[in-house]
């Protein structure tokens, strides 16, 4: 809300006992002024915000989830393990006597007596073997290499391109809240500004309501005049009112922001009204600043995710190195433990490559134009924070050109009334001027204060060796 909104219109309809409570209520608050606190430095606000701003603490995890998914991404390169076990209960065993016919006359009856003798004699020479065993226990190890896989190793290099941007959007949530404490921070020295002003304006006009009932028991002055002083009183204590709940809710703005509950301001900067460097040298560094960086970063992962859609033309290869345990030992010639080395290539086309190919190709192509207007935002950013300042410096100029002239005038006026020479509404319009003046050269203070740290921020160099500059 801008600041000059708190000179509150007066409203004729009051009462002289209504307007009496409010000039005497001032008085009672007036009489107990608040510590002489200071507030703290915007530095402190900005570190407490780094680590305690909900938006800030969740890019950082943000971060820590994409650095997650790298890892997860660079597991699948990697070589794996597996192992397996398997318990097998089979209704019958199975032996090789049970599978040749045993031999028996049942099995061999059919056969000539010659072909009988010599099967019997063939069966008795193999000893009975368990082909099946009733209680099966079977295992495996099996390791898994992989040598060719095109698509995984782009989808490395694209969760890299991910967790690079995600970096850079953490950078860019920082920025904007560094942006949003500076704002609360100086829209608060503003507004502790105003109600030292309007304070002292309505010490003033208590002073004016005394001297105008002095005037009046001495026969120089009217009941009028005492009317239109206490008036004033209660707009000046109108003015005190919203300039107190205006800092009362920007406390609470900043911290919300921060973190840090901020104390009451004493002290307030005075700018030198100095110039900032020529605008080619902070618009030279619009590709760093964060917002830049994270479109980059945006776009270089949709340039890989391109690339992990070609990688669907290419096979893939892996090596399989298995150790197997058994007991059943039938077919392994009576092995219960032995290995197994496999290649295995994979190759799968279907109608879908080509269409995802083009779908990843557009986002690239719509990353890149992202890219190009961040870095444009990024230099109009900084294009008028600086035009910004110099406005800004332009107004302060004239708003202490202006609070000088009106507060010479003011006090002119009040002399010139206690002589007899001016009237009362000249002494009122007068302080009103000058009560005016006073708030809009705050204004302009603490947006030039702002502007100097935004055109800081905006451009990279906050908090750099070149922030002096």
């Amino acid at each position: 809300m801008p600041l000059l909104r708190l000179l509150v219109p007066l409203r004729p309809a009051r009462t002289v006992r209504r307007v009496a409570l409010l000039v005497g209520l001032s008085s009672l608050l007036a009489s107990h002024p608040r510590p002489a606190l200071a507030l703290q430095p915007l530095r402190e606000f900005l570190d407490h915000a780094r680590a305690w701003n909900p938006d800030n603490r969740a890019a950082q995890a943000a971060v820590e989830q994409r650095d997650a998914e790298v890892s997860v991404s660079t597991g699948a390169l990697e070589p794996g393990l597996q192992a397996n076990a398997y318990y097998t209960r089979n209704q019958y065993d199975v032996e090789s006597s049970t599978l040749f016919g045993g031999g028996s006359a049942a099995g061999l009856a059919s056969l000539p007596p010659a072909t009988q003798q010599l099967l019997k004699a063939v069966f008795s020479a193999i000893p009975n073997t368990v082909i099946q065993p009733q209680d099966a226990l079977d295992a495996n190890v099996m390791l898994s290499i992989p040598i060719i896989n095109v698509a995984s190793w782009d989808r490395r290099s694209a969760s890299k391109a991910t967790l690079a941007g995600a970096k850079a959007d953490e950078a860019n949530a920082a920025v904007a809240v560094q942006k949003g404490v500076t704002r609360d921070y100086f829209q608060l020295l503003g507004y502790e500004a105003v109600l030292q002003s309007a304070t002292k304006n309505l010490d003033v006009a208590q002073h004016n309501v005394k001297l105008a009932r002095d005037k009046k028991e001495s026969g120089t002055g009217s009941e009028l005049d005492v009317q239109r002083a206490l008036a004033d009183a209660a707009r000046a204590a109108q003015n005190v009112t919203a300039a107190q709940l205006n800092v009362t809710n920007l406390r609470r703005d900043l911290f919300s922001m921060s973190g840090v509950a901020p104390e009451a301001a004493s002290t307030f900067p005075d700018d030198d009204l100095h110039e900032e460097a020529p605008l080619e040298g902070w618009m030279s560094g619009a590709d760093k600043v964060p917002s830049v960086k994270s479109a980059q970063a945006m776009r270089a992962t949709a340039e890989e995710a391109s690339r992990t859609a070609r990688a669907a033309w290419f096979p893939t290869v892996t090596g399989l190195a298995e150790e197997k345990f058994t007991n059943s030992t039938a077919f392994s010639g009576g092995h219960s433990a032995y290995y197994l080395l496999q290649l295995a290539a994979s190759w799968r086309l279907d109608n879908t490559v080509i269409p995802q190919i083009r779908a990843q190709d557009a986002a690239a192509a719509g990353a890149r134009a992202r890219e190009d207007k961040a870095r444009i935002a990024a230099e109009d950013a900084v294009y008028r924070d600086w035009q910004q300042v110099k406005a800004d410096i332009d107004a302060s100029r004239s708003a202490r050109v202006q609070v000088a002239s009106t507060t010479l005038a003011a006090k002119l006026a009040e002399d010139r009334y206690a002589n007899g020479v001016a009237t009362q509404l000249d002494v009122l319009q007068a302080r009103q001027d000058a009560f005016a003046a006073d708030v809009a050269r705050i204004q302009a203070d603490s947006d030039l204060a702002y502007a100097r740290t935004a055109l800081r921020i905006d451009s990279g160099r906050f908090g750099t060796a070149e922030d002096a500059r």
